[in-house]
């Protein structure tokens, strides 16, 4: 009985001590999850040295803007100062298309699974028209890239407009990547990036926007590429991916879609090497000096721009590039957006 007293003793004490371990262990570890949290906050582990895998890369080409006015920046953002921005981060290849044989084949068959059934008309060595059965439609395509615009001349259906069976955001989202994955089109970095719907009304032989949907004629349906490494991938109009169609009130085939345009490369995101960015100081100072892209110079007056946001993104050519490189964007007040290339001039060529 004495043997049974004592084991009962030691065995309550041992649960008891363990209990007390238990919670002495739980506490001290979420003592050193919060601190080495805040040493990571405070002393950031330094970046991996970069890789420069790709030796000296080419120099974004931005689109020209011609007539734009010489621009004073000031810089008015949260903190007050230019933003610490990382310093080293990843430039992605992007395998150029190539001319072979059957790029004309393909260029036909993928004009069939969008309507356009007669033998196409050669402007250049690479772009081919396709009439459509209705003579208002035509498509135009790279064969080679195959970037393409389709249109329906509704200028001359004026009854087009009449019909108001316009679709909803959602339903337009949905016709639109219907419409990709039909063709063969809709790749991962569309069917999973971000989209954006917005209103157009016709007035004096020109698309112009509209409030709502209730007053529109047509609705706008814009594909982005998804995130990569949480930065966003934006096209040299930031309020307009290369990406789009125009959906009019019709059911009739042929003149639901009153326009599509298509530019779209892809992304090895398996193969990239990491480069080094100059500072957002250096950047800050190029935009100063008028040696940035204004992508959107918005409602701002013509000598003066309020910087309110830096940071960083990938810029996604309307042309085919190699690579898909960073960029400083510049957001400011009234709808600007500016750009300026990120890696450091020494590996750019």
């Amino acid at each position: 009985m004495t043997n049974l007293t004592t084991t009962a003793y030691w065995t309550r004490k041992g649960i008891r001590y363990g209990i007390f371990a238990l919670i002495a262990f739980l506490i001290l570890r979420v003592i050193w999850g919060a601190t080495t949290s805040y040493l990571r906050k405070v002393r950031p582990p330094a970046p991996s040295p970069p890789t420069i895998s790709f030796g000296r890369i080419p120099a974004l080409k931005f689109p020209k803007k011609e007539n734009l006015p010489q621009i004073a920046y000031q810089l008015e953002t949260i903190e007050g100062t230019l933003p610490k921005l990382p310093t080293v981060g990843k430039v992605y290849f992007m395998p150029r298309p190539v001319a072979n044989l059957l790029a004309l084949q393909r260029a036909k068959e993928l004009a069939r699974k969008m309507g356009f059934l007669s033998e196409p008309a050669k402007i250049s060595d690479r772009a081919y028209r396709f009439e459509g059965q209705n003579p208002l439609s035509a498509l135009e395509m790279d064969i080679i890239s195959q970037k393409f615009k389709l249109a329906y001349d509704f200028a001359n259906d004026q009854q087009i407009l009449t019909e108001k069976k316009l679709p909803g955001d959602e339903q337009a989202v949905a016709e639109a990547k219907s419409f990709l994955r039909q063709a063969g089109l809709l790749s991962s970095d569309l069917e999973n990036g971000g989209e954006k719907v917005s209103y157009l009304r016709y007035n004096a032989s020109e698309l112009i926007p509209a409030i709502s949907l209730s007053e529109a004629d047509f609705v706008r349906v814009d594909l982005f590429r998804k995130n990569l490494d949480d930065l966003k991938v934006l096209p040299p109009n930031p309020n307009q991916s290369s990406v789009s169609w125009i959906f009019s009130g019709a059911r009739e085939t042929g003149k639901r879609i009153v326009e599509v345009d298509y530019a779209h490369q892809p992304v090895s995101e398996e193969n990239y090497a990491t480069y080094p960015f100059k500072s957002s100081a250096t950047a800050w100072q190029e935009l100063a000096n008028g040696q940035g892209f204004v992508a959107s110079l918005g409602e701002n007056p013509q000598d003066k721009v309020t910087i309110r946001k830096i940071y960083l993104a990938y810029f996604d050519s309307d042309e085919i590039q190699d690579f898909l490189q960073p960029i400083f964007v510049f957001e400011g007040d009234k709808g600007f957006v500016g750009y300026i290339q990120a890696v450091d001039p020494k590996w750019v060529e």
